[in-house]
């Protein structure tokens, strides 16, 4: 797939992400208006946040590439930098949703119930349901798009695993209401109308918070050019250059990155033959050769072939 192509397709998933969150936080905030689900209204601003952060993302995926006397490898750091804020507001989310349902809890033991808001779940049960399935279907369509350019787009990766942060809470807004309608408000289950959602908030806080985490740490990796994360890509890429060096020269030091789309390999080289010397044009040609071979799959691979000591 040629360059631009790839750029097209990244470009048009985020442009239908754009427009499902815009949508999504529209009909939040209008659910909020007549359920007053703090929970809601938190998951409608999460929505509009994200839309926004799609704005930055496409100006991101058209400066990228450009080269400038300043950023002569191009500006791929900014997907990085994209993915690390993103990955810093999912974590701040999913944190004010546990301190909400930590707060509503503790107001409950102490007897003060008459500051938990009680909901009308009518609302809630219809959007909720709604948000499960757009959030799902955005994630499963940005994990097929970036799989149409080789899984390469950082933007795309974070905005997968965005949207399934935002489906599985919405699934667990939609199960705390459904046990609230299903539940008495007498006897054992009298907690229920109070603390079913701020429960199930928490618990999936806990199973989602790793998300996050992995998003932030990989962004900061990559804006520390640090070894790239992916085995098997890694291993795939470290296989094609080992082939193309040989016969002629021994690979005897590696050191691969990943900035954005964009992919470093610094190689450490020696004559097969054991001389000791390595010509600049062996070099030079090796270097055009593994080049011309990953140009399909990575289009923005740079490759630096040092002789070794």
């Amino acid at each position: 797939m040629k360059d631009s192509q790839r750029d097209r397709t990244e470009r048009r998933a985020m442009l239908l992400g754009a427009s499902g969150n815009l949508v999504m936080a529209l009909v939040a905030w209008a659910t909020f208006w007549f359920s007053h689900s703090e929970a809601v209204l938190l998951d409608g601003n999460y929505s509009f946040i994200v839309f926004l952060g799609m704005g930055v993302a496409l100006a991101v995926s058209k400066l990228k590439a450009r080269r400038t006397e300043t950023f002569p490898l191009g500006q791929f750091f900014y997907e990085a930098l994209y993915s690390l804020v993103k990955g810093l507001m999912i974590m701040g989310v999913i944190l004010m949703a546990v301190a909400t349902s930590v707060v509503r809890i503790l107001l409950y033991v102490r007897g003060s119930t008459d500051g938990i808001p009680m909901l009308n779940p009518g609302p809630i049960v219809y959007y909720a349901a709604a948000m499960v399935v757009l959030s799902f279907a955005l994630s499963g369509y940005y994990r097929l798009a970036n799989r149409r350019i080789g899984d390469q787009s950082s933007i795309l990766k974070t905005d997968t695993k965005a949207s399934f942060v935002d489906g599985v809470l919405s699934l667990g807004i939609l199960a705390g209401v459904l046990a609230l309608r299903n539940a008495g408000a007498d006897g054992q289950s009298s907690f229920v109308p109070y603390l079913a959602d701020s429960i199930i908030t928490i618990v999936l806080s806990v199973i989602l918070i790793s998300k996050p985490i992995q998003i932030i740490r990989e962004a900061v990796i990559e804006l520390a050019v640090g070894r790239l994360q992916d085995k098997d890509e890694y291993a795939r890429l470290s296989t094609a250059i080992e082939e193309v060096c040989s016969p002629e020269l021994s690979v005897s030091g590696m050191h691969m990155s990943k900035t954005g789309s964009r992919y470093l390999a610094l190689v450490s080289v020696e004559p097969a033959d054991g001389s000791g010397v390595v010509s600049l044009t062996t070099l030079r040609t090796k270097r055009r050769e593994t080049q011309q071979r990953l140009q399909e799959e990575y289009p923005h691979f740079i490759m630096q072939l040092i002789p070794g000591a």
